[in-house]
């Protein structure tokens, strides 16, 4: 396959020379596919191919006969890659027979087919039939085309956006997710530092971090690895090792080892042992958020819209009488829907149709579930007692999901019952209670108690978001399951039961260049005289081309109680380098300030990042510090070095990844959870879109880490900076891996020769436009344009051609070529070849 961006690397004269062939090749090509349209043999005027004076005809009826008589594909039943309106929908085996007017081929779409592609039924004028006989698409849904490439095996159709269900947009049949190849693999962070005092002390730490795992067949093994060394001893810890596979169909994930459990219901708490979970990510798109559903009556065969924001986001028609439209995809965690109703006489009704969410609420008919045994498994360590949990929630109707859940433990039995309702222009309602049941030994016997809970959330017209707002009221006896454990092992850890506590977050635009946040905590304990408060504010501003930050916080601290802090910064873009900025801050922390200025920026690439700064503590010591990172391709670099009136310290840090499959060792910046190892076979220097800056390494590797799992990831390559000695059979694929695969997308590509073949007459007339070119073995190579100039992509090997312009002796000639020999032009071998006398 040629690509445009290789004749970007020919000479001005090359190129301007090459475009008489290149229109020739175009107009074969067009009377190509009309060839292949018919069935009953054509015969063109060869009189269209222009031939140089003096020439025979017979090299234009040659070309012609030659691509005409290249066999279409035979009726008959086959397997296809489907597309619907550009999007992929899986391999099927469609039956293919000749259409009644003999052009080409169509598919016999059966109806079952039809609604696994997504085909809106309640849309349709009729419905679909219930056998597996051929449905009349076109006939059945107006403007509904297809197109079928035989030589790539594709099924294209084109189908009008209101007669799909949304329910299925952007979701995979579970039959296409990848597993992915058999791997090892970790990320690893690596860092050293040396401080010393001018009192003459100083001490020098080493950390690494590793995140590593193996997949093996459709099982996923992770584990955790952190080593510290501070001078006074090593620590290796290790965490978070568990072994994961997917269940059948959409059923979520089976987790053994070291995991948490969910936190919907009940805390999330570490356990050691077995999960079965739902993982939302294997359902449509549309389905793992809540959306109200739309319910009313049409008088007749009527148009109805949905509009949010004034912007339309769904479209169908419903049938005279009551409908329901389940399938809404809507952004934003409240607000108004409008829906307009246009009946088929013309009459148009609107209504709206207010909604609001929270992060419990379900759509309609979707089921979340969490099943848990095994150990407890803190990291204190202090006990680790056995521990089961069971949770289930389920979306219902009018905007409503109910959810509950068991936990059982040695000496903690506890059990919840919730609802949570969409109440519309009002916002988002959940109210939960929980009875909990504690046996705390000899530090205080058995107590008992409840826990009572709500939740709302809202956004306002205004453009104020009330993400979240909750509060939860404890009565005296009431623990929680890491309370219990803390308590009834008298651990320093244990603050007290929580009596009370009060959460939420606001989030405020003022137009584009303003926004305001605010989030905020407080718990209360019986019997103890103590608040916890945390709260973050800040306030975001830009006045032409400066940013103002105006900020405060208060965060928990073991030693003094709180830490406060006010603040205000300011960024200046300084208009050279890459994104240069010089950033000013003040802080004021309980009657005490500190001022910093810092300037940081990048090299063009974005490879190179670096910053220095100058402040003032709060105690008017003042520090410099200078940092720089560098990017490669296979690993992050770092270094730092800070002075100030009391100390130094100097750090450098590494990060990357390695990943080891059956083809070799491939190193890269990051691995993400799901990963794609893309591989052009020992073609070098290939860039993805997917990997910015990155390109395949000298064995064709490069890893892309930011795939979705359970969903069609697009991996294309940058072809456009492909030398001309490259050939790629297609320059995007696509995979569909599985939560925590590998999955290899290779591309068809060899290393070839590039000839620009000037080929003439022994009296140096150019051979005819439309002669043939052929390898020793018969295989066509490329077709004479005019000027006699041929572009042929052949091996480097010495070798004879084959160039034919009729059925004649003398209309046929051998040229020996060394592709060695021939001088070169910005990767492409040029040279003349004269066809000797017969």
């Amino acid at each position: 396959m040629q690509t445009n961006a290789q004749y970007r690397h020919l000479p001005t004269r090359l190129a301007a020379s090459l475009l008489l062939p290149m229109a020739g090749c175009g107009l074969l090509l067009f009377l190509t596919d009309t060839a292949f349209s018919e069935e009953r043999p054509l015969q063109f005027n060869p009189n269209f191919m222009r031939q140089t004076p003096g020439q025979s005809s017979d090299a234009s009826v040659a070309a012609l006969r030659t691509l005409a008589n290249q066999a279409s594909l035979a009726p008959g039943r086959y397997q296809v890659e489907v597309m619907v309106n550009l999007a992929p929908a899986g391999k099927h085996e469609i039956d293919f027979r000749a259409r009644s007017d003999g052009k080409g081929l169509e598919p016999c779409l059966s109806a079952n087919l039809l609604r696994e592609l997504g085909l809106r039924e309640q849309g349709l004028a009729e419905p679909l039939p219930s056998d597996e006989r051929c449905v009349d698409l076109p006939a059945l849904v107006p403007d509904t085309t297809y197109d079928l490439d035989p030589g790539q095996l594709q099924l294209a159709l084109s189908i009008p956006q209101i007669a799909l269900r949304r329910d299925v947009a952007g979701s995979v049949a579970p039959e296409r997710w990848d597993s992915g190849i058999n791997a090892a693999f970790v990320s690893y962070q690596a860092s050293a530092q040396h401080f010393s005092g001018r009192a003459g002390t100083s001490n020098s730490s080493q950390d690494l971090n590793l995140n590593g795992g193996i997949n093996l067949g459709g099982w996923r093994l992770r584990s955790s690895q952190s080593w510290r060394d501070d001078g006074e001893g090593q620590d290796w810890v290790h965490f978070n090792t568990y072994a994961q596979h997917d269940l059948p169909g959409q059923w979520g994930t089976l987790t053994l080892g070291e995991t948490f459990s969910s936190g919907d219901v009940f805390r999330s708490l570490p356990i050691k042992g077995v999960q079965l979970a739902t993982d939302m990510g294997m359902l449509p798109d549309v389905m793992q958020s809540y959306a109200p559903v739309i319910r009313g009556v049409a008088q007749t065969r009527a148009k109805l819209e949905v509009l949010q924001n004034g912007y339309p986001i769904y479209t169908t028609y419903v049938a005279p009488g009551p409908y329901e439209i389940n399938d809404l995809g809507i952004g934003g965690s409240s607000g108004d829907l409008e829906i307009v109703l246009t009946e088929a006489d013309g009459q148009v009704r609107r209504f709206i149709q207010p909604y609001s969410t929270l992060s419990n609420l379900l759509r309609e008919g979707v089921w979340r579930y969490n099943l848990v045994a095994g150990r407890y498994d803190g990291a204190d360590g202090i006990d680790n007692p056995a521990l089961w949990q069971a949770t289930l929630a389920r979306g219902g109707k009018w905007g409503t999901t109910l959810y509950g859940g068991l936990l059982g433990s040695e000496y903690y039995d506890a059990a919840n019952l919730g609802i949570a309702r969409d109440f519309g222009p009002l916002g988002a309602v959940s109210l939960d209670v929980t009875q909990a049941r504690t046996d705390l030994g000899e530090q205080g016997g058995q107590v008992q108690g409840q826990s009572y809970s709500v939740r709302y959330g809202k956004a306002f017209q205004t453009g104020t978001s009330l993400r979240f707002a909750g509060y939860r009221y404890s009565t005296e006896g009431y623990r929680e399951f890491d309370e219990a454990v803390q308590q009834r092992n008298a651990s320093s850890r244990y603050q007290g039961n929580r009596r009370s506590r009060v959460e939420g977050s606001i989030y405020q635009t003022f137009n584009n260049r303003n926004s305001l946040s605010l989030t905020l905590s407080q718990d209360d304990y019986w019997h103890i005289n103590r608040q916890r408060r945390q709260y973050q504010f800040q306030f975001n501003t830009q006045y032409r081309r400066v940013s103002i930050n105006l900020y405060a916080s208060q965060s928990l601290s073991d030693t003094s109680g709180s830490d406060r802090i006010v603040g205000l910064g300011v960024t200046i873009p300084l208009g050279w380098g890459t994104s240069t900025t010089a950033s000013f801050d003040v802080q004021e922390s309980n009657g005490h300030f500190s001022e910093r200025a810092t300037l940081n920026g990048g090299s063009q690439d974005n490879r190179l990042s670096y910053l220095a700064s100058l402040a003032n503590d709060q105690q008017q010591n003042k520090t410099a510090s200078v940092s720089v990172g560098y990017q490669t391709q296979k690993v992050n670099l770092g270094a730092g070095y800070t002075e100030a009136d009391d100390f130094r310290s100097l750090s450098v840090n590494a990060s990357g990844a390695v990943l080891a499959h059956a083809g070799g060792v491939v190193l890269g910046q990051y691995l993400g959870e799901t990963t794609a190892l893309v591989h052009v076979p020992d073609v070098p220097g290939v860039g993805v879109d997917n990997v910015p800056g990155g390109s395949t390494d000298s064995n064709g590797y490069i890893l892309a880490p930011h795939m979705r799992p359970y969903r069609v990831n697009q991996v294309t390559l940058q072809t456009d900076q492909l030398g001309p000695d490259v050939e790629i059979e297609n320059g995007a694929t696509q995979v569909v891996p599985r939560r925590g695969a590998v999955a290899l997308a290779t591309f068809k590509a060899r290393q070839v020769t590039r000839l620009i073949l000037t080929l003439q007459h022994n009296d140096g007339r150019p051979l005819p436009f439309g002669a043939q070119v052929n390898d020793q073995q018969g295989q066509h190579l490329a077709v004479v344009g005019q000027a006699g100039q041929a572009l042929v992509a052949t091996g480097a090997e010495a070798q004879t051609l084959e160039v034919s312009w009729g059925d004649r002796a003398e209309q046929r000639c051998l040229l020996k070529i060394d592709p060695s020999t021939m001088p070169q032009e910005q990767g492409y071998h040029l040279q003349t070849l004269r066809c000797p006398i017969p």
